[in-house]
Parts: C-alpha cells; structure tokens; sequence
C-alpha cells in the first residue's frame, strides 16, 4: 500500500499522520511531496516518509519501481519529460453532486487546469512555486490544452476552469495560440487566470475575452514603491494599475486584487494606505495576506533568526510569524481585520456586486 502525502507548508499534523500510519503497518509506503517536503525533507525522512523532490508526477509516471525505495530515502528526480507527457489529472471523484465549487467568481462547477509551469519574477525569494517547478517557464501544447476543456466538458460537463499557472500569458505567442484553439474549435467554456498587469494590454484581452476569459487575479501587493522595491517586487506605476483594471471591468472582466501586508518595511502607515488604495480601486474581489518567509524560499534563510513561531502550520499568511521592525503580530491582525472590513463592508462594494450578481443572472 503506498500514501502520499501533499505538503505546501509542512505541519505537525502531517508528521503525527505519518507516524501514525507507519505505527499502524511499518510496510506501508509513504511518500512525501510538494515544495516544503523538497526543501525540507529531513523532518520527513526523519518519521521514515520517503521525499520525492521536485515535480512528483513525473516521478510516478515514470518510474514503476517507487515500492523498491526505503524509509527516509531523499529521491532527487530528475527528468527531461514534457508537461504534454503528463494525463489528465483524475479529478472524477471531486466531480459529484456533493461537489462544491469555489464562489470567487461564480457557483460552477469547476476544474483547475494548467497551460505553463515555472516563474522567473524576482519575487521567488518569497513565493512557493519556483521551489518546485523552477524558473524557467515550460508550456503545454495548445491542443493538448483544449482537448482537456473538451474532456471535461463531455464527461463531467464542466464549463468553468481556473489556471494554476504561476503567471498565465507570461508567454504572449502560446497564449494567443490557445485562445485561437479555443476559439477555431467553438469549445464554449469560461476560464479564470492568475496574471501580471504588466502583460496584460487591450489586444490580449480582447482575445483571451473572446476565447472565454471571466476573471482575473493580479497581484497588487501594496500602494508603496519602497516597501515593493525592499521587496524586490515588481509592479506597474498605480495609474496603470487603473487604467488596465478599469479596462477590464468594462470588458466586463471580473477582477480580483491580491495584497500584502506586513511587507518588512511597511509600517501602519503604508498598511493603512494600501488598504485605502485597495478600497479606491473598488475591484469586484480583493485578498489581504501577511508577508510570510516561507521555509524552503531564499528569503527564509535572512530571517529564519527572527522566526517566533514553533509550529509550520503558523505559516498561513494570516499571522506574522517573524519580529517585525515596526509591527507586532496584534498590530498586523487588527490591519488584516481593518482591510477586510474596510473593503467588504461599504455600500460601493456591495452595489457593485450585487449589480455583478444581477447581471449574470439575466
């Protein structure tokens, strides 16, 4: 018997699972995968999982002699396989009845799907996704893309899909092409992506509209450049933050703002004037996070000496779990709570959703 274990964040209760399962039946294999098994598989190997670093579905796919690994055993893989080689993903037990789609941009069923994988933005030094997929951008072919929509649409009915790409449309040529398959093959099916301002102009929206764009997720992070630049963060100047939101929402193009608080050298000044900049902006969906150095991340090794929490599953985005310079971790929940409650809680924001809501179901 083989389990495999998902970790983006490793936590207590995976390791007590571990044990557990490995008390229950010492012969039962159990793999541990994700970023922060990757980057820290001796807490792991240490309760005899076995770390399958890297990309694991290549691993599986690939090589019909997993069971022949031992306890605590670090499988560095590497490969030189497509994304095309990879099946579909088996999401046919999630496709029930009983099966809840997320509300962020509508009640649908809905299916996560991918177009490309890796990142090579300067803000890997926080983020999870290169520790894993690394930073050179890698597609799928279009046709392998679109012919995913049409299997789940036919078998499952599904119309509404979300990308996990790191960055979609990072490489403008593939994304045309995609939109073109789509659009060439008549497949009726709405997406979600999760984007940079800086790609997005009028010409790529209006064909990823076309092609059955919904929703975009942009990262907006904070109001102040100083705070982004300490943070090597990338960004477009506000006023074209603006104008390419407005565009959006006027294509009728729902749009989901993310931010970030507790940035190292925001204050409760800075906070208060993202959340002000957030509420200006007045996007169909925003998402305030704490700036988190997560284990595995280049940023952690700077500030893994300042770390107060004892516990991994800390890591939530939801609390600070460093020494701030300027801000306490009371400090920082009360901001968290301040901008959720600033933001959903007005009459701008609820009159446009409402007015969103209404619209779609005419």
């Amino acid at each position: 018997m083989v389990i495999v274990i998902s970790s983006i964040v490793g936590c207590e209760t995976e390791i007590e699972y571990i044990k557990k399962i490995k008390e229950k039946n010492n012969n039962i294999k159990v793999f541990a995968i994700g970023p922060f098994a990757t980057n820290n598989p001796k807490l792991y190997c240490d309760n005899k999982a076995i770390v399958v670093s890297g990309e694991p579905e290549f691993f599986f796919l690939k090589n019909e002699n997993f069971l022949d690994y031992s306890d605590g055993e670090i499988i560095k893989f590497e490969h030189n396989f497509e994304l095309d080689d990879l099946p579909f993903p088996l999401w046919n037990e999630m496709l029930t009845e009983k099966y809840k789609a997320s509300l962020l941009f509508g009640n649908y069923k809905t299916v996560p799907i991918i177009a490309t994988r890796g990142c090579p933005y300067s803000c890997f030094k926080y983020c999870v996704y290169p520790l894993q997929q690394g930073r050179v951008v890698r597609q799928r072919n279009p046709q392998k893309i679109v012919d995913e929509f049409e299997h789940w649409k036919k078998n499952f009915g599904i119309k509404m899909f979300i990308f996990r790409d790191p960055v979609f449309s990072i490489n403008r040529k593939h994304t045309i092409e995609l939109c073109n398959e789509i659009i060439e093959r008549k497949i009726d099916v709405n997406f979600i992506i999760e984007t940079h301002l800086r790609i997005l102009d009028d010409e790529l929206v209006a064909i990823l509209k076309k092609a059955g764009l919904q929703g975009v997720k942009v990262g907006i992070e904070s109001s102040n450049t100083d705070v982004l630049k300490n943070a090597d963060r990338f960004t477009v100047t506000t006023d074209v933050q603006k104008k390419k939101i407005s565009y959006l929402e006027r294509k009728k193009i729902k749009v989901s703002a993310m931010y970030i608080i507790g940035f190292p050298k925001d204050d409760e000044k800075t906070i208060n004037n993202t959340i002000d900049y957030a509420v200006g902006l007045n996007t169909t969906y925003a998402q305030f996070a704490v700036w988190t150095p997560y284990p595995g991340t280049p940023i952690y090794e700077s500030y893994k000496d300042k770390i107060f929490v004892k516990n991994y599953e800390d890591f939530t985005q939801y609390n600070l779990v460093f020494n701030h310079n300027n801000l306490k971790p009371q400090e920082i929940r009360r901001l968290l709570s301040k901008a959720y409650t600033k933001y959903y809680f007005r009459f701008n924001w609820i009159y446009k959703f409402a007015k969103s809501f209404l619209e779609k179901k005419k």
